[in-house]
């Protein structure tokens, strides 16, 4: 596992070089990429350059966000699939092999059953497309329960369905993107984890709760990984340790206290506390 940041995550937009001046700043060692800024630095350089420049700031890159909804119109979704294999030759030269993407926990159309033969065929489509680059995808389960409580029917918001939906799926280079909170929103045990392998989690994102009922946990209204303790983060790393797991573990506040704050502060703090859970597993 290795500390690492992700700007979008934290509210922060500035350059790129920048970007790497701030994750030495807060002691992260990973970086996560806008793919859709990498692309069009490409249009007029070598993007080796960007790997390049990462490796010089001794950084590994963490991932990046797939840049469109598989829950969107049919038409869109072909034409993203076909703008996204441009991307993945990208990330293919820079070794940036890690995506990330999240399943809508609803729909008021479709039916648990039917939304999940949806999702099945788009998630196929799109799997195969980057298995094509040696890429591998993380799929997020939503679990906050006020997202999806005015909407007609639920879908997929907990471990247990994402897993029957990555089982269904039948390809090798999916996984999950674990969240700390949506593991915790939606009742998830650390047991449930230590059942899995290190290889079925691509990416996790970590931070802390406030200490109310779960059922009235906002999803935008979150603490810095260990600043609360609600959420036994040092429990779920450790069995993540167990499992070796080997990716990037990105703290994903959606904090207003800490957005305000000047970037530099910012990111010293939530690099702070995250390597305070850090060394207390020996990690550093």
């Amino acid at each position: 596992m290795f500390r690492n940041i992700s700007f979008e995550a934290i509210n922060i937009k500035t350059t790129f070089l920048e970007q790497l001046r701030l994750a030495k700043l807060g002691n992260f060692e990973g970086i996560d990429i806008s793919i859709l800024d990498i692309y069009e630095f490409s249009k007029n350089d070598r993007v080796e350059k960007i790997k390049n420049l990462i490796d010089s700031f001794d950084l590994k890159i963490g991932g990046w966000c797939l840049p469109f909804s598989i829950s969107e119109e049919e038409n869109k979704f072909n034409q993203d699939l076909e703008k996204l294999e441009q991307y993945l030759k990208i990330a293919k030269k820079i070794s940036a092999n890690r995506i990330y993407t999240w399943i809508i926990p609803f729909s008021d159309n479709l039916p648990y059953k039917e939304n999940f033969e949806f999702h099945l065929k788009r998630a196929e489509k799109l799997c195969k497309l980057i298995e094509k680059y040696s890429c591998r995808i993380g799929f997020e389960f939503i679990g906050t329960k006020s997202v999806r409580v005015n909407h007609k029917y639920e879908f997929i918001w907990n471990l247990e369905q994402m897993l029957e939906f990555l089982k269904k799926l039948k390809i090798e280079n999916t996984g999950i993107l674990l969240d700390s909170w949506h593991l915790y929103a939606s009742e998830g045990k650390i047991q449930d984890i230590e059942k899995l392998k290190g290889e079925d989690i691509i990416y996790v994102h970590v931070n802390d709760a406030p200490n109310i009922p779960k059922d009235q946990l906002i999803d935008n209204e979150r603490f810095l990984p260990g600043e609360t303790g609600v959420i036994d983060l040092i429990g779920l790393l450790r069995v993540l340790k167990k499992i070796k797991y080997d990716g990037p573990v990105t703290p994903e506040p959606f904090n207003k206290r800490v957005n305000q704050l000047p970037n530099e502060i910012s990111v010293k703090l939530i690099g702070g506390y995250l390597l305070k859970i850090f060394a207390r597993l020996d990690l550093i």
